[in-house]
């Protein structure tokens, strides 16, 4: 009996110091579930946009060729897909976090 109580309450010990222990929660930008400006077809699109834009810059292919056929044509995808290419032509990557949606 002594065993099975000193055993649980060094569990627990365990337990209570794993918790205590965890990363902090850094702050930062989150786009929430459900905002409709940023769903995640326009992360998609801005993503794959941007990857593009600076895969063509050592490739023969055009930007056209290289977006998605099945997803081309729906809104949200062709806007993030837009904003992406425009913004990551330059040369770098830059996150989709710091930049402006394109109109």
């Amino acid at each position: 009996m002594n065993k099975s109580v000193v055993l649980g309450f060094a569990l627990l010990s365990i337990a209570a110091t794993g918790c205590s222990s965890s990363p902090e929660k850094q702050e930062g930008e989150i786009i929430e579930v459900g905002n409709v400006e940023y769903n995640s077809l326009y992360h998609f699109g801005y993503n794959t946009g941007c990857t593009s834009a600076l895969a063509q810059k050592k490739s023969n292919e055009t930007l056209e060729s290289m977006k998605d056929k099945t997803l081309d044509g729906i809104d949200a995808f062709d806007n993030g897909w837009k904003s992406g290419t425009e913004t990551c032509n330059s040369g770098t990557f830059k996150s989709m976090y710091t930049v402006g949606k394109a109109e």
